[in-house]
């Protein structure tokens, strides 16, 4: 099972904004996703984290995942567990929902911040590039 952790960061919220990916399998990671998205709130950022992981899914046939967020907000929306009411959020949430619905085996997990650092330290790496 391939573990994959996703984090968004946002400065000044809106502000510049960025992403990061870490690809995991048996506990190293195989790839990474490190990139600026212009500007963003922080929430915006942590979805298109999430969708940037699915995308590497789909596009890379892995069915088998588990993706770890320290959203609670976004893990929450995407689990339908909370209702997406800002309509900035609404879209990202249907691209996503879209792509989860192509992964066979998923699992969308919130952790603690510290259970994501690698994820953080991708996204803040792109935001000071």
């Amino acid at each position: 099972m391939y573990k994959i952790y996703c984090d968004g960061a946002s400065r000044s919220n809106p502000g510049e904004a960025s992403i990061g990916v870490s690809v995991t399998k048996e506990g190293n990671e195989i790839e990474f996703i490190s990139k600026k998205i212009g500007i963003a709130t922080n929430n915006v950022a942590e979805y298109k984290s999430l969708k940037a992981a699915l995308i590497h899914c789909v596009e890379n046939k892995i069915t088998d995942a588990c993706i770890f967020l320290d959203s609670l907000l976004v893990v929450q929306q995407v689990n339908e567990k909370f209702k997406v009411k800002s309509d900035n959020l609404k879209e990202l949430n249907a691209q996503c929902k879209d792509l989860m619905s192509q992964i066979n085996n998923l699992e969308i997990i919130h952790v603690r911040r510290e259970k994501n650092k690698r994820a953080d330290e991708l996204a803040n790496i792109a935001l000071d590039s």
